[in-house]
């Protein structure tokens, strides 16, 4: 922005000189020196009155005046009047170029705004100006007001600064304009002329997640409110934004399942756990997964995330301690309960915080009981345990082909229920214990053929059919992998195999649910 200056130059000098001169050829009667000193007073009162708009040469002039007044008086000595009335002069033009200086009257776009004492300073403010607008509005900027510079004597101590020249040509940009301006994570959401407006839209976001309970809220991200410059075209309308501060940043991704997926292959592939991919997905069944189902695999994020603290006091039960007894009569290992203690009640205060209403830590502050607990007691055994006791695992009989599974088939011309698993292997090949037990049957059984049933100590019961041979007999304690029998094909069998049951309580269960 050019700035333009102008240029006089005052009478000061000559009108000193003249005076000086008056001053050497003055008679030395007292009373006409008296009316010189009076002239020369009124002649300097009006110099001094004119001396704020004419330009002046400041110390050199004052230094010449100086000068020239000591030669000449040293040429002409005067009485002490006329000495004392130049002395005056002198004096005045020390003054003068004491407390002013020249410089420049600042006018912009027709308003005077001070003074300086370098026309620099003001193009260097415009510069600066101009500089930070551009930074501001993302683009280039010219300053387009009416700067004018007019020379002229002025006070030192009454200078316009940089910043002050800054500040005014600042506040005379259209483009760019001074509010409240609200930031989340250093974007730009919008600006108000009062701070309250900015504050009163933070609360209406945080007010769903509010209760009597509260203490504290806040947001997760940086959420600041600045007062400064900005574009005049931030947004300034309060509905829109509330609508982007409510808005997501990131919405959901959804994907659909395919055949051949599973659970563990979803979460892997997105580099998730199991529980994770189940907290996006409340009520998932982890044992079903149906092709076409659609799984939230990422959630949204919202533009605001609203922290809150609620302060809570709640009861809260207290777990039974458990006390162990020894008894002899159970092997080590095995337990029993004696009795069931029952719970107790406590009184909790915690300080619980919550993002977007989903809790995320749970301080507890302080805890009364309100009833004690009772103990639980629990008989332990502290006998050895013998080899054929049972395990409560079971493996698998024999090593073979599974041929028929449990359920209904179609066999012998028609359809029937299969209670157990047969499983082929050669003929005398060895039948084997699938857990410790006492042999409660050993012979033959119309169907079954030569038949073995093993009764387990917590009761279950284990059967092995269609045997060519039997090695143990009814009462026999036999261990977990001890031979019992050989393979064959008796009663009503079809090839050489074991038929292999597991019942409970009498009733047939699916062997593959316990091998």
């Amino acid at each position: 922005m050019p700035v333009k200056t102008g240029c006089f130059y005052g009478r000061m000098q000559k009108e000193a000189a003249k005076t000086m001169d008056e001053l050497l050829h003055m008679p030395h009667q007292e009373r006409e020196a008296q009316g010189a000193l009076k002239d020369w007073r009124s002649r300097l009162r009006a110099m001094a009155e004119g001396a704020a708009s004419r330009w002046q040469e400041g110390s050199r002039r004052a230094g010449e005046l100086l000068t020239a007044l000591r030669e000449r008086l040293g040429e002409h000595p005067v009485g002490p009047v006329p000495y004392l009335a130049a002395s005056m002069v002198a004096g005045a033009a020390l003054l003068l170029t004491t407390v002013y200086t020249p410089g420049y009257v600042v006018t912009i776009d027709g308003t005077e705004l001070g003074a300086v004492a370098d026309t620099a300073l003001v193009e260097t403010a415009v510069e600066a100006v101009e500089n930070r607008a551009a930074r501001i509005l993302d683009q280039d900027y010219a300053y387009g007001g009416e700067i004018e510079c007019a020379p002229a004597l002025v006070e030192k101590t009454n200078l316009t600064t940089r910043g002050e020249l800054e500040t005014y040509l600042f506040n005379q940009i259209g483009e760019v304009m001074k509010s409240y301006v609200l930031t989340v994570d250093g974007q730009v959401i919008g600006a108000a002329d009062e701070e309250e407006t900015i504050q009163a839209l933070l609360d209406q976001v945080a007010a769903p997640y509010l209760n009597e309970n509260t203490v504290d809220y806040g947001f997760v991200e940086d959420v600041r409110i600045h007062w400064e410059y900005i574009s005049s075209d931030t947004v300034q309308d309060t509905d829109a934004m509330l609508a982007t501060l409510t808005s997501n940043q990131q919405e959901a991704t959804i994907y659909t399942v395919v055949e051949g997926d599973t659970y563990w292959d979803i979460a892997m592939d997105r580099g998730m756990s199991l529980s994770e991919l189940e907290s996006m997905n409340p009520g998932l069944d982890m044992n079903s997964l149906l092709v076409g189902q659609e799984l939230v695999v990422e959630q949204s994020v919202p533009m605001l995330s609203v922290y809150t603290v609620d302060n809570l006091t709640y009861e809260q039960a207290i777990e039974c301690p458990v006390e162990y007894v020894d008894d002899s009569s159970m092997y080590i290992g095995d337990t029993r309960t004696v009795s069931t203690g029952t719970e107790g009640v406590a009184q909790v205060n915690a300080d619980v915080t919550y993002v977007n209403g989903v809790e995320t830590e749970r301080e507890v502050l302080s805890t009364v009981t309100i009833t004690e607990p009772t103990a639980t007691v629990i008989a332990q055994g502290t006998t050895e345990r013998p080899r054929t006791a049972s395990t409560g695992t079971y493996i698998w009989p024999v090593n073979g082909t599974v041929t028929s599974t449990y359920g209904y088939r179609y066999i012998f011309g028609s359809y029937s229920f299969h209670s157990g698993l047969d499983i082929a292997a050669p003929y005398g090949t060895s039948i084997k214990a699938a857990d410790g037990g006492k042999v409660t049957y050993a012979g033959w059984m119309s169907g079954y053929g030569y038949l073995i049933i093993i009764t387990h100590d917590n009761g279950t019961q284990t059967y092995y059919a269609h045997c060519s041979s039997l090695v143990a007999s009814v009462g026999d304690r036999v261990y977990q992998g001890q031979l019992i029998a050989r393979v064959g094909s008796t009663g009503r069998s079809t090839g050489n195999h074991c038929h292999f049951e597991v019942r409970v309580n009498g009733s047939t269960r699916n062997p593959y649910n316990y091998l």
